[in-house]
């Protein structure tokens, strides 16, 4: 690979979509939901322990502080090496190769620790983005600085997490590739999957992100409508007789979510493996990487990662 992709086309990667999702949909969607579950879990078990650290609403120690803050990270890590995990589901899906469930689990099996390492660094790109976000808010004059006082607790605690979501994103998203390229080439490195894939996005992430959105299509359309229902429906005690509606509307909006996340993943798969060369609609035949378009090599099965 070259190093700089050449924007392939919304209409080939679509296509291509399009057949990894015929009767695979299921055991991606069910891939999807296993890993936001968990990840749910973690995330609460990881807040109720840091917070168990502060009975009174500030620290007993500097000790309770590190220990806090030691939870938080390991799950960030944990929640990374599952990430990895369900692309190690949906990689080979998208390659109409078999998987299986769990595979999800591979991240922790993996002998080289080269997921482990790549897993740490995305946790510090993720801290960073926390420390960063309190670094403004704290800044004299900054916006955020009087939003406490103008907002409510549950308003200021929605707020932030969009902001570490948004800023987040735009850490990571140059990175996206790092896991692919690991599970593609046994050879690589940590660092040179991260510089590898920088080179490959750097240039063009608007793209990137807008196959993504694409692949969602009528999926995220509608989220956003069911969403936009839920809000103006009425509530109340005098809208008994509108719930049943609101919790079919959320059902099927959830669906609509997982699907939209599903089809995200598997576009970020299709875009990284159509630049290299060894992906071809299926019943066509796929290129053996290591020529000009596709030197990663290798094959993207997940217990191939051994060194």
């Amino acid at each position: 690979m070259a190093g700089i992709l050449r924007k392939p086309s919304y209409k080939y990667m679509h296509v291509i979509l399009n057949q990894c999702v015929r009767g695979r949909m299921p055991q991606a969607m069910f891939a999807v939901f296993l890993h936001s579950l968990m990840r749910a879990v973690i995330c609460l078990t990881g807040v109720s322990l840091a917070l168990s650290f502060f009975p009174s609403g500030k620290a007993s120690s500097p000790f309770a502080v590190l220990f806090a803050a030691l939870v938080l990270i390991t799950g960030f890590l944990l929640v990374e090496i599952l990430t990895y995990g369900l692309y190690g589901i949906i990689a080979p899906l998208v390659r109409n190769k078999a998987a299986s469930i769990k595979d999800i689990f591979c991240g922790f099996t993996d002998q080289s620790r080269r997921v482990v390492k790549a897993a740490l660094a995305f946790t510090m790109i993720n801290v960073a983005a926390m420390l960063l976000l309190g670094f403004l808010a704290a800044l004299p004059g900054s916006p955020a600085a009087g939003l406490p006082g103008r907002l409510g607790e549950n308003a200021l605690v929605l707020v932030a997490a969009l902001a570490y979501i948004v800023l987040a994103a735009l850490l990571t998203l140059p990175f996206s590739f790092s896991y692919l390229i690991l599970m593609t080439k046994a050879g690589t490195g940590v660092w040179q999957s991260f510089v590898l894939s920088w080179k490959m996005l750097v240039r063009q992430i608007p793209h990137f992100v807008g196959f993504i959105i694409y692949a969602g299509g009528r999926d995220i359309f509608m989220v956003v409508v069911i969403q936009f229902l839920l809000f103006v429906l009425p509530k109340g005690e005098g809208a008994a007789s509108m719930q049943l509606l609101a919790t079919l509307a959320s059902f099927i909006g959830g669906l609509a979510e997982y699907r939209a996340l599903t089809r995200g993943y598997m576009a970020v798969c299709i875009y990284f493996y159509g630049e290299a060369g060894i992906l071809r609609p299926h019943g066509g035949q796929e290129s053996v990487p290591g020529g000009t378009a596709g030197n990663l090599g290798g094959t993207d099965t997940p217990g191939d990662n051994a060194p």
